[in-house]
This record gives C-alpha cells, structure tokens and sequence, in this order.
C-alpha cells in the first residue's frame, strides 16, 4: 500500500501491526536508512545484532530467491516478531520479495530498502500492491523541513539561532537526510549548551569551500559567461555538492531581486533597495544584484523563479532525469538569457 507523504511521520512514531513488510525507496538514501534504522527498533532491542534479525542483501536473494521467505519464516531464538532487513538496488530483489509476500508471515517484519528504482518500478508496484506492505518514498528535504528539524535539534541544547542564521544554516545543508542531520549535530556542539550561533560560526563550524563554489556559480551565471558557468558548474559537481542546493541559492537570489525591484518601483534607488533586504545579501553579491535589477525586467524576473520552482520540484522526483544534468541544462538557459541581456547594455 503506497504511504501518503502527509502519512509517513506517524506511520514511522507508530507502525502498529497493520503493516508486516515495509519498503522505504527514493533518491534521499540518506532518509532511505534512517526511516529503515527507525522502523527496526520498534520491532527489535538490538537491530545491528545479527542473532538478533537477519540482514540481506540484493546478491543474496538474487542468488536464492527463496531465501527472504525462508528468513521470514524462521523462529525467533529471543522471542516476539522475527525481523528481516533487506537491502538493494532493487531489481535483483523483486523475486525474492514476491515469493516472501506469497505466504506473508504475520509474526515477522521485513524491512526493505532499495537505492535504484522509481514508482514505476515492479518492485515498487508489487509493494504498493500487498496491503501488509507499507511503500515509502524518502525526498529530499525542503527548506522548510530542514528548519524544523534543525529547530528540534538545537532546541534540546537550548541553542539560540535568529531566523537570518537559520536561513544560511538551511541553505547551506543538501538533500541527503543523514549528511543534514551530521552538519546540524556539528554546529549544537560548536555552540554548546544554551549557546547561540552566528553567521560566523555557521561559516566556520560548515565550511566555507560549498557556499564560495555555489557564489562562482551564481556570479558567472548572471555575468552571463558560459564557459566560466561551464567551468565551475563542473567543479560543483566534482566536489559534490547537490545540484539543489544551487537551485535554492539561485532562488533566492531571485526572489531578492524581485523584492527589491518592487521597491524601486515605489522610487527606491536599486542599491537601497538592495540594502533594505532581510536577511541581509552577501557582500559579494550586493554588486552584482544590483547591476541585474537594471537590465532585467519584473516580467522576466517571474518567468526565472517559476523555471526554478519547477525544476526544484523536477530533481526531486523519482525517474526524472539525473538531478544534476538536468539542474546543468536549465542554469545553462538562464545564463544565455543573462548574456543577451548584459550584452544589450
């Protein structure tokens, strides 16, 4: 049975006994394990104890497809439900998981993770199918999730963080779950209990080697060069940063300027109302937005912001093309228009 998004969190807090088999898939393999790591300990003292459960693999049960059910199956030495993890690519499991849901055993619990498949996937459909099973799809976070979860984190320490330093800690954090969770618990330790944190310590506490590779980006995007664009968008990608990551910067650089251009509207001049921007723009920034809200129009200014809504919600989605090709081709279109703008001025 697919799990509607709104359905998740409460299924995760309390999976009752209406689900025997549970497969989390989706291209946050980060929230992929922590979703799987939180089931287990519902049904488990000691899910990383292998005389505890059984733990499988793709290769395993692609080798004997009859293993899954036979584990399943099998008495637990401790007592209770037995517990089976299984964990994959996903097409290598799709037999073995169609023998175990053949015979379902209502006293064991599977947990399945698949790292490669979409909602079109058999496997994805066979899950969605059996009503014991619980089909999750993990996405990556939006801003608005990593807020709160890193809200709920700092606020166990008693840390103080002002809504401006909660926007660059957001916009700093990818779309892997665990790598999220790692920067957040690496800044309540700098702070420290009943501490507080500020632009500084998130710049020193994370690094600074993502923001300055995703402002290279940015700056030769709207300078409208396309091999500098090309350049260090290929340097972004070697270093690993998430292609998202720049699509939220981008976002917001844009939706500053259409802030800002409304104020000018109203007889701001362009560096006030750029000035006047809460949280305040980076200073190397300032220069350059300032510039931009000359040459492009309010009209355009949308045009951009939906295309890069859009495509937020694109690399998000499962089976839609590589999330960084196709965040690379879209960038790549709003630096042409950027070129023929700067070159008419």
């Amino acid at each position: 049975m697919k799990i509607a998004p709104r359905d998740v969190a409460e299924l995760i807090k309390a999976p009752g006994t209406h689900y025997s088999a549970f497969l989390l898939y989706g291209p946050d393999q980060g929230l992929v394990r922590e979703r799987a790591s939180q089931l287990a300990r519902h049904f488990c003292d000691q899910p990383d104890d292998p005389f505890a459960q059984a733990s499988l693999t793709g290769q395993q049960v692609s080798e004997d497809k009859a293993r899954l059910a036979d584990e399943a199956n099998a008495v637990n030495i401790f007592g209770g439900v037995r517990l089976v993890t299984l964990s994959g690519s996903g097409s290598e499991m799709t037999e073995a998981v169609k023998l175990a849901f053949a015979r379902p055993n209502p006293d064991a619990r599977i947990i399945i993770r698949a790292s490669d498949v979409n909602t079109r996937h058999a496997l994805v459909k066979l899950c969605e199918e059996a009503k014991f099973c619980a089909s999750i799809g993990c996405y990556s976070d939006d801003q608005r999730n990593l807020s709160e979860i890193a809200r709920d984190i700092f606020s166990r320490d008693n840390i103080t963080v002002s809504a401006e330093v909660m926007g660059a800690i957001t916009a700093r954090l990818g779309a892997d779950r665990q790598m999220s969770l790692s920067e957040l618990n690496k800044l309540a330790l700098y702070a420290g209990e009943a501490g507080s944190l500020t632009l500084e310590d998130v710049a020193i506490a994370l690094g600074d080697s993502g923001a300055v590779a995703i402002d290279e980006v940015s700056l030769a995007l709207f300078s409208g060069q396309i091999e500098a664009f090309e350049r260090d968008y290929a340097r972004l990608r070697h270093e690993g940063i998430q292609p998202i990551a720049v699509i939220r910067q981008l976002l917001t650089l844009f939706k500053n300027m259409q802030v800002a251009k409304a104020q000018m509207q109203a007889g701001l001049p362009a560096g006030q109302a750029i000035a006047q921007l809460r949280p305040p723009v980076h200073f190397k920034m300032k220069p350059v937005l300032t510039r931009q809200l000359g040459l492009w129009q309010t009209e355009q200014i949308a045009q951009t912001i939906d295309r890069l809504m859009r495509a937020e919600i694109q690399t998000k989605s499962a089976g839609s093309a590589d999330p960084a090709t196709l965040t690379g081709q879209i960038l790549l279109g709003i630096c042409l228009r950027a070129r023929h703008l700067n070159a008419r001025r």
